[in-house]
């Protein structure tokens, strides 16, 4: 019988379930670099108290900073481990597996960061169909994945996590024809070596930000 192409990604969550209460710990005061300036235009660019559906959450901070600008988050996880410490917090996380659940939608906004990493290459197309898919026609999709070629699997105390990297023009590629593609992602590709993790995020054509885009694409060509 042929392999389950989700299975990497059960043990990967498992290895997270053991790991998420020191993952909370050593991430708690992490706002900085790529990932948070990301973020920040992600909620620049989503409408005043626009619904948003954060997949991975983990400990949850990015939902934190998300309402504490007055967007509505929902929550959610695949890992009983996170859902568990975001509860000892007195935060609501809702069970959801990215690759089989449905989204439901549509919302304004998406955040998805440090999850396509870990979602096995043949699935990853349809992955990020699904997340446009459940968002309004002008909605804002942020993600996050790992630059570079191949697969490694990153052994823990915790467990295995299989990370899979994907060549910036590849994965671009794979964005649906309607999307339109965040400068900051070109310029982040440009920045970062082999195997890190970059972030990027794309959202419906909007005309008013091409003058802000090419801006960036220009400074990243000048290698800024």
């Amino acid at each position: 019988m042929p392999a389950d192409p989700a299975d990497k990604n059960r043990r990967t969550v498992q290895a997270y379930d053991v790991y998420a209460e020191r993952y909370a710990e050593v991430t708690q005061d992490g706002r900085a670099g790529y990932g948070a300036e990301a973020l920040d235009r992600f909620m620049a660019r989503v409408k005043p108290a626009g619904q948003i559906l954060e997949v991975a959450s983990g400990p949850g901070w990015d939902a934190d900073v998300m309402e504490d600008r007055g967007l509505v988050v929902r929550r959610t996880d695949i890992s009983a481990g996170f859902i568990a410490v975001q509860a000892k917090r007195g935060k609501h996380v809702e069970r959801l597996d990215l690759i089989a659940d449905d989204l439901g939608g549509p919302y304004d906004g998406l955040v998805a960061l440090y999850v396509i990493q870990h979602i096995a290459r043949p699935l990853v197309d349809g992955v990020l169909a699904r997340m446009a898919g459940a968002l309004i026609p002008e909605g804002v999709l942020l993600f996050s994945f790992q630059l570079g070629d191949g697969e490694r699997v990153d052994a823990g105390t915790s467990g295995d996590y299989h990370v899979v990297m994907w060549p910036y023009e590849e994965l671009k590629a794979m964005l649906p024809d309607n999307a339109f593609r965040e400068g900051l992602m070109a310029r982040l590709a440009a920045a970062y070596r082999p195997g890190a993790t970059i972030s990027g995020a794309f959202a419906s054509f909007i005309s008013a930000l091409l003058p802000e885009i090419a801006a960036l694409e220009a400074r990243s060509d000048a290698g800024e």
